[in-house]
């Protein structure tokens, strides 16, 4: 059995839901969370029966393993921003794993590989922690082959221990855009959250979002300078530029991540320049929280779900859209741009690159349809549930002692 040591909704987090969606493909009997007790209730848990699953017992300022800890393998779930920049709570639980006679696996999701900020490509505080934690690991797992290669450039001794197992893609059921659209554009209007301004301008060009003519680009989610996403209202115009026979609309949705007052403050004006953008003829901006449930919806309405972040090594929005069909594009950069990359989708160095990438997928409609083929076919290798399984088969190999299977490493 796996005991999951990460966050776990209720908590609001992207491997929160990382860990949720994984272990929703796995067998009750292979599986247990322990998650952090914040005072959320877990009442709202989607299945009943998970209840018995997932512990919350871990303490924010000094987290200890619970005794007993339950499962043959103690998998950590490791982002800078759940056990922070501190490496010592984090290393500490490894090595009491390891005491406890547990097999230790650590998946790193956040590991950068370009990063200038030392020879390897990773950062400075990846590396710290890395140089630490590694003799406490039986396997360390990574998302992307960037991070493989920066991780075991770095450490070459414990290269035997690294192992790529990529972020599963989400499995949807084929819908029309035409249906998303509108079920995403009532959404907006309806969401009493939002200016009765903004909901009166989506009523009034309402009808310009469904001509066959019109082009919609943009992305959702939670809201990060990071993400750049003031830079698609810029590509927003180099494509009208291109395209002047085909009228250009971008549509950005997000909100600051619930319950940090903190970042709400240091993402101020990042919010004001995000709400200058709004015009509600050609560009619009909604700060508003999107449900779960919304976002196939959301990116299939899109023609194209733009994603250029600068700092981007891992993205769970990439694999809804991807998983619901939309047409993606991107920077090429760290995880993200590997992803699109070998899922056959356009990516580019620059904004007016990727401008002209679109024209050129508007004006040849069988670019599209090749684009959408490739995709596809790296969600079905790479669906949740096909890495959910990847999951137990190297938890198997590690209790055998047959070392690591080779998952999605290349060979």
């Amino acid at each position: 059995m796996i005991n999951f040591i990460s966050t776990f909704p209720p908590i609001v987090c992207g491997v929160a839901d990382y860990t949720r969606y994984l272990v929703s493909r796995m067998p009750l009997e292979t599986w247990k969370v322990t998650s952090f007790d914040t005072g959320i209730s877990s009442a709202s848990h989607d299945i009943p029966s998970w209840r018995s699953q997932v512990s919350y017992q871990l303490s924010l300022t000094a987290p200890r393993l619970p005794f007993p800890l339950r499962g043959e393998v103690a998998w950590f779930q490791h982002t800078f921003g759940i056990w922070g920049k501190d490496p010592v709570h984090f290393v500490r639980l490894l090595e009491h794993a390891r005491k406890k006679g547990k097999k230790v696996v650590a998946t790193f999701h956040t590991v950068h590989f370009q990063s200038g900020e030392t020879g390897s490509g990773l950062c400075q505080t990846e590396e710290d922690l890395l140089a630490e934690a590694l003799s406490s690991l039986d396997a360390l797992t990574v998302c992307t082959v960037g991070a493989h290669r920066a991780v075991t450039t770095r450490f070459p001794q414990y290269q035997h221990r690294v192992v790529v197992l990529r972020h599963g893609v989400h499995t949807y059921s084929s819908l029309g855009q035409k249906t998303a659209r509108e079920r995403l554009l009532r959404h907006l209007i309806d969401a009493p959250d939002i200016p009765s301004r903004k909901r009166k301008d989506l009523e009034r060009v309402y009808s310009h979002f469904f001509s066959p003519q019109t082009i919609v680009l943009g992305n959702f989610g939670f809201l990060a300078a990071g993400k750049s996403l003031s830079d698609l209202y810029r590509l927003r115009r180099l494509v009208q530029e291109r395209l002047p026979s085909h009228p250009v609309l971008c549509l950005t949705v997000g909100s600051v991540r619930p319950g940090n007052d903190r970042k709400a403050q240091k993402y101020l004006l990042f919010l004001q320049e995000l709400e200058s953008q709004h015009d509600g003829k050609e560009n619009f901006f909604f700060e508003h929280y999107l449900p779960e449930e919304l976002l196939s919806s959301a990116f299939k309405a899109l023609d194209f779900s733009v994603f250029w972040c600068g700092n981007a090594t891992q993205s769970g929005r990439v694999s809804h859209a991807q998983g619901v069909g939309s047409c993606i594009v991107g920077r090429r950069v760290e995880g993200i741009g590997e992803t699109l990359e070998l899922s056959g989708l356009p990516v580019g160095e620059t904004l007016e690159e990727l401008a002209e990438t679109i024209q050129r997928i508007v004006l040849h409609p069988e670019l599209r349809e090749g684009v959408l083929r490739s995709s596809r076919r790296y969600a079905r290798r790479y669906s949740y549930e096909v890495q959910a399984e990847k999951h137990l088969l190297l938890a198997e190999s590690l209790l055998r002692g047959q070392g690591l299977v080779p998952l999605d490493t290349p060979r």
